[in-house]
């Protein structure tokens, strides 16, 4: 059993890379919408991921508008934030094939987020104030637009009431539980089952 100490240490470790992952991918979204690149919010996630991408992207060119070198670096980063709490934890390594399984869910799970947390904002502020503008409503619309424009055309609004967000809330929350979890469950099987032997 891990004692307090251990515990804040695997917490403050996890934090630190969950949060430098979130703006990493965070980054990655706002280039696949097509984001004005003088947007302040933009201009910061460009600045706090410039340094660590910018010898990747030497070597790694960007494909059809993704970010293949910030894809590799999360995947790399992920790998390594696992493998340190399973070091952590249990005192071996994961298996290779399982560990990038675990940090696939783990990346696809925060990229549900980012979504699901965005549409919910943004519904939120529109019924706050309806008409308000600035750099976030921006960026919220950018990154929900792709989302909601193709299910408002399967679902009309019914009375004025526009029902397509609530209707990806859920579907996000369903993708998690019927793809994430048991791929991430997948993953751990991988990663930790030579442990047992």
């Amino acid at each position: 059993m891990l004692n307090p100490l251990s515990n804040a240490g695997l917490f403050l470790l996890r934090s630190i890379f969950d949060l430098y992952i979130f703006i990493l991918l965070l980054r990655v979204v706002l280039q696949w919408v097509h984001t004005d690149s003088q947007n302040p919010l933009f201009l910061l996630v460009a600045r706090l991921t410039n340094p660590p991408l910018k010898p990747i992207c030497r070597i790694i060119p960007s494909l059809h508008g993704i970010d293949l070198a910030a894809i590799l670096l999360l995947l790399g980063l992920e790998a390594i934030k696992i493998t340190f709490l399973v070091w952590l934890e249990v005192n071996a390594t994961p298996h290779l094939g399982g560990l990038f399984i675990i940090a696939f869910a783990e990346l696809l799970n925060q990229l549900i987020n980012i979504f699901f947390y965005a549409i919910l904002a943004l519904t939120i502020l529109s019924w706050i104030s309806p008409l308000a503008h600035g750099p976030l409503i921006e960026i919220l619309v950018r990154i929900c637009e792709p989302l909601i424009r193709p299910t408002r055309r399967i679902l009309p609004s019914f009375s004025g009431f526009d029902f397509s967000p609530l209707v990806l809330i859920i579907g996000l929350k369903l993708l998690t539980i019927l793809l994430v979890q048991p791929l991430a469950q997948i993953g751990a099987s991988l990663a930790l089952g030579h442990l047992g032997n």
